[in-house]
């Protein structure tokens, strides 16, 4: 690393709002991964919100190569509940996580069961990344509330605050997460305690979709490379973040003919 990490704090009353803020979006995700394992009769919608919880042990990793720094003096110095490499990861990062990641993996993977064209699959993933550009930009702009933000100036298209390549591999990797758990869970843990497995397998999805889509920029900006080559390594993030949407649309997405078919299957089922 060629820059030293920022040193800045946070107020007493920032800090409480953003405990509540993101607090309240955990607990309306749980609220969320709860209601539709009654509606189910199964639990893996809550392993889902499980495993989102332990998806922070990434974040240390993810900072250290990315340059991205939270508060450490005033109301943030105390509240890590991660200082790997000497990155400081507050609490309230945790709660992100369970809200990031927990209400639209069970919906994805409902949506999927049910059937979703590649239109549909890619419409998806386009409003995933336009909540992630709306969101991060509120809190990471350096003129703004400043409850964390990406430093240093090897940093590619980040005229929001946000540089561009967190949009897409952050909603890539939702998608991504939501495409693998429906795969495991229609092949491979086909019974309900078995998903338990969405447990431990969400960080180790998370570190090698997200973490692989992300090398080009982490060596870039680990390397202090200029802004031609950052921005180059930017795109060349975003085209290993749209392989692997595409790969997944193939393996997962269906077409209206089948669509159709199936639904008329369905009707022939009930009416008999």
């Amino acid at each position: 690393m060629h820059d030293p990490y920022p040193v800045f704090g946070i107020g007493e009353t920032a800090s409480l709002i953003r405990y509540l803020l993101f607090g309240g979006l955990a607990l309306a995700s749980l609220g969320y991964c709860i209601v539709v394992a009654r509606r189910e009769g199964k639990l893996w919608p809550v392993y889902v919100f499980g495993g989102s919880a332990l998806l922070v042990v990434y974040e240390p990793f993810n900072n250290l190569l990315a340059q991205c720094a939270y508060p450490t003096t005033g109301a943030g110095a105390h509240d890590a509940i991660l200082t790997w490499f000497g990155q400081h990861v507050p609490w309230a990062t945790w709660l992100i996580y369970m809200f990031y990641f927990s209400f639209a993996v069970p919906m994805l993977i409902k949506r999927l069961e049910a059937g979703m064209t590649v239109r549909q699959f890619f419409s998806f993933w386009a409003v995933v990344a336009v909540i992630c550009a709306a969101f991060e930009p509120l809190f990471a702009h350096p003129s703004g509330l400043r409850w964390w933000y990406y430093y240093g100036p090897h940093q590619a298209l980040d005229f929001t605050g946000m540089p561009m390549f967190w949009v897409v591999a952050n909603s890539m990797v939702v998608v991504a997460m939501g495409v693998i758990f429906y795969l495991l869970k229609k092949y491979v843990l086909t019974r309900d305690i078995q998903t338990i497995a969405f447990v431990p397998l969400a960080p180790l999805i998370l570190f090698g979709v997200h973490g692989s889509a992300g090398i080009p920029v982490f060596v870039a900006i680990s390397e202090g490379a200029g802004e031609f080559w950052s921005t180059m390594a930017t795109v060349g993030s975003f085209a290993i973040s749209f392989l692997y949407l595409w790969l997944m649309s193939r393996a997962v997405c269906v077409d209206e003919v089948d669509r159709s078919a199936d639904a008329i299957r369905h009707m022939t089922a009930v009416e008999a």
